[in-house]
Parts: structure tokens; C-alpha cells; sequence
């Protein structure tokens, strides 16, 4: 196994531990950190540097009671890896619970997270947090 792909797995092992302080100290002070969706979704937004990166956990913990979490497969090619995996949880706002397809790429310069961009089913997610 690579070195990148070793990162990104434990990346996805400390979240799951819930230590946020870790996965930060993987990313450089300038990374770029997008999560895709629209206004809807409390926890999409573009975001620079580390403390705004950093942000996104707490956004995510605020909305979002995650009921299951799965990387499936891994992919690397040069200094990128992408994870294609699934992922469910209930909106805490609504109440209502998603399951959605993913797909995250993570870009590196030498062991550091230098960009991160997520995919998921937008729709679905928005539909959990819309009001009825």
C-alpha cells in the first residue's frame, strides 16, 4: 500500500474515532477544502486554509448524525487519491435520514493534504434537510 493511500485511510480511521485534531494535522496550512452541495446542505462549502477545513467536522457533527460510513475503494495515480464508498445519516435539523454514494479525491504535496473535493448525491442529502 502506498504512503498517501496509508493517509487517507487513517484519515478515514480518525473519523471514525472521532479525533478531528488528527485528520487536521494531516492537511497543509493552505489546503483547499471543498465539500459539494448547495445552500441546503449546512455542512458544502468551499473552504481555505487549515482552521477553515477544520470547520467543516464541526459543521458536519452540527447537522448530521452519521449512521454508517464505508470506503470501498481506493485509487491512486501520481499525488492524487480517490475513495468511491457510501455513507447514511440523519439530518439533525429534520430529522429525516439519507444514504448517498460518495466520492472523494484528495490531493497531496509530499505527505501533506493539499486539496480535498467531495461527491456525493446532492439531491438526496437536500431532500433530509429541506423543510416540508
Amino acid at each position: 500500500m502506498s504512503e498517501k493511500i496509508r493517509i487517507v485511510e487513517e484519515i478515514y480511521a480518525n473519523f471514525g474515532r472521532g479525533n478531528i485534531a488528527a485528520i487536521v494535522e494531516t492537511f497543509a496550512d493552505d489546503i483547499h477544502f471543498v465539500h459539494a452541495g448547495g445552500p441546503e446542505i449546512p455542512y458544502a462549502k468551499d473552504r481555505r486554509g487549515k482552521g477553515e477545513a477544520a470547520e467543516f467536522f464541526a459543521d458536519l457533527g452540527a447537522a448530521v448524525e452519521v449512521t454508517s460510513f464505508e470506503p470501498r475503494r481506493y485509487f491512486e495515480r501520481e499525488d492524487e487519491v480517490v475513495v468511491l464508498g457510501h455513507w447514511s445519516g440523519r439530518s439533525r435539523p429534520a430529522g429525516r435520514a439519507f444514504e448517498s454514494e460518495w466520492a472523494m479525491l484528495w490531493g497531496f504535496d509530499g505527505a501533506k493534504v493539499k486539496s480535498y473535493r467531495a461527491y456525493e448525491d446532492t439531491a438526496a442529502v437536500a431532500r433530509a434537510f429541506a423543510s416540508r
